[in-house]
């Protein structure tokens, strides 16, 4: 979910919160957006299409003071016997983000995730993250994950290291632990990571790497609704 990577009430924030800055000139804002296609939408490590493709687009807007809005979408699949779910997923955000000093940024952010079809998933996210020499590290919480009135946490620790022109070696570890995921018979937290390679011309970028996960067992799922098992994801991306 992308991410990266990646969500909130957008009209009451902008409209109680953020309104004096979002509604500045627009000459000193920019608008940025980006369509991607991958083979499967992974979420912490976990398939929210069943293992099957992806089509995802985002639309960001952003202040020179630092304030963004955006909005992220892309389909789903959570289907099951006896359950048809949501097709889509449709998340808005809205946060800050600010320079300490020319290596080192930060970003606060609140998140709505949005489920058409079945506003009971939705939920909302808080996020903190900070950038520093191609590192970037990044805690998120709820206490509504999936509109379970369940709390999840996840911490993770990014590195990207442009190893040639124009060709970044990306690396990624998450952690996952809280309420939402404790089945009470021993598993009540899981990790995901990744290795892969990156890189991007004339506005299109293209990423191969591995995920996998640490769940085993009975949890572990090899094909079809929430996959978790290791698998080879590719993206393409276009920027504009």
């Amino acid at each position: 979910m992308s991410n990266t990577f990646k969500r909130t009430r957008i009209a009451l924030l902008s409209g109680l919160t953020l309104s004096a800055t979002l509604l500045a000139p627009l000459a000193t804002a920019e608008v940025s957006g980006a369509v991607s296609v991958t083979n499967d939408y992974r979420f912490r490590g976990v398939s929210q299409t069943a293992g099957d493709p992806a089509l995802q687009a985002n639309i960001d807007w952003s202040h020179d003071s630092g304030f963004f809005v955006g909005a992220w979408g892309s389909n789903v699949d959570f289907d099951e016997p006896g359950y048809n779910g949501p097709d889509v997923e449709v998340d808005l955000y809205a946060g800050y983000y600010g320079e300490i000093n020319d290596d080192t940024s930060y970003d606060l952010t609140l998140y709505r995730y949005n489920y058409p079809g079945d506003s009971e998933l939705d939920y909302l996210e808080v996020s903190a993250g900070i950038d520093f020499n191609g590192f970037r590290a990044a805690y998120w919480f709820t206490n509504d994950y999936g509109g379970s009135d369940l709390d999840l946490h996840y911490t993770e620790i990014n590195y990207a290291w442009e190893f040639t022109e124009n060709w970044s070696l990306d690396l990624h570890y998450g952690y996952n632990f809280g309420d939402a995921i404790d089945d009470g018979e021993g598993f009540d937290s899981y990790s995901d990571y990744s290795i892969g390679v990156s890189t991007e011309f004339s506005g299109i970028a293209v990423s191969v790497a591995y995920l996998d996960t640490d769940i085993d067992g009975d949890n572990e799922v090899n094909s079809g609704v929430y996959k978790n098992s290791g698998t080879l994801l590719a993206s393409v991306s276009y920027a504009f």
